[in-house]
């Protein structure tokens, strides 16, 4: 029998019953991913409540659902206005999911869509099979996929070079500037069309200074080949946790490709954060990206999709 679900914009009632649903969806990624982490407390709602732009699910004035989103912002995945509904901005009830989700979507994005939203961004979990199927058929697409591992250790390949695996210092940084923009010609090419502009040493040496990272490094001869870029925060709650590093950009020369070293840089990598203290690596890259694809889901588990869509601009002036 069709239930009778009411809608109204979300706000600060909503909150305790949301964090419910979210601690419980979260709960059930871990059940099936199980080297996710515990998590003691779930970021807060307060924003999505005052920004008035996402919309509650009720069913006998009981909360069944919620979906939420970032204030937007310019230029989201090309020159539109676009928003994003992190993993914990969303949740339903395990019955009648699939329908719950595709209602939620229609309501909040008639209010997106009105007010010029027109790039709509999701993140997903990934054994929420029923959550998928729904944005998929109101006409997702897969962009991005974040993906986790224990730090266990993976083993060393053997190859005919010499290498050095190691930590860069802060001093050498710039060395790893060649890399970056030879990675930033590769998102420019096909499939991936990522237009994004390549880095001189000035404003390289600026993003050092905002952002805290550290480089594990692939060294030959002394010239760093390869590396891979760890930070603490991730791109959502869960890689906010202290017991995982994430890894938030990598790249090895294309003649060292394919015989084992960037495999045994992981695998360094891995060993040095355990020794640290951390008990998981993360990772996120687009699907679209065929290289980082067939790379990270070797040693990596998917536990969000990254999925969007993007509403034909003519629409808005039929709503004028």
């Amino acid at each position: 029998m069709k239930k009778d679900y009411s809608f109204e914009t979300f706000d600060k009632r909503h909150i305790p019953k949301a964090l419910d649903l979210v601690r419980k969806a979260y709960e059930e990624e871990r059940a099936k991913v199980e080297c996710l982490p515990h998590i003691e407390a779930l970021p807060s709602l307060n924003d999505f409540a005052r920004n008035q732009l996402g919309v509650a699910a009720l069913y006998k004035n009981e909360l069944v659902g919620f979906l939420c989103c970032l204030s937007p912002w310019n230029d989201f995945f090309g020159t539109s206005r676009g928003t994003f509904v992190p993993i914990n901005a969303h949740a339903t009830v395990n019955e009648d999911r699939r329908m719950l989700y595709s209602l939620l979507y229609e309501k909040a994005a008639s209010v997106w869509v009105r007010q010029g939203i027109l790039s709509h961004a999701i993140g997903v979990y990934t054994q929420d099979t029923e959550a998928v199927e729904s944005f998929f058929i109101n006409g997702f697409g897969l962009r991005t996929i974040d993906a986790i591992r224990p730090l266990e250790s993976i083993g060393m390949l053997e190859t005919d070079l010499k290498l050095k695996y190691h930590e860069l210092d802060e001093d050498r940084f710039s060395e790893i500037l060649p890399q970056l923009n030879n990675l930033i010609g590769h998102l420019n090419s096909s499939p991936m069309f990522m237009p994004h502009r390549q880095i001189d040493e000035k404003r390289f040496t600026d993003d050092v200074k905002r952002s805290k990272r550290r480089y594990f490094v692939a060294e030959s001869d002394g010239r760093p080949i390869g590396h891979i870029k760890i930070t603490e925060g991730g791109e959502s709650f869960i890689g906010e946790t202290g017991t995982m590093a994430n890894i938030q950009g990598a790249y090895i020369y294309e003649e060292f490709r394919g015989i084992g070293v960037y495999t045994n840089l992981l695998e360094y990598t891995i060993n040095k954060l355990k020794d640290e203290g951390y008990h998981q690596l993360g990772v996120d890259f687009e699907s679209f990206n065929p290289m980082a694809r067939g790379f990270w889901l070797k040693h990596f588990t998917p536990y969000i999709y990254g999925m969007t869509r993007r509403i034909d601009e003519r629409i808005v002036k039929l709503y004028e």
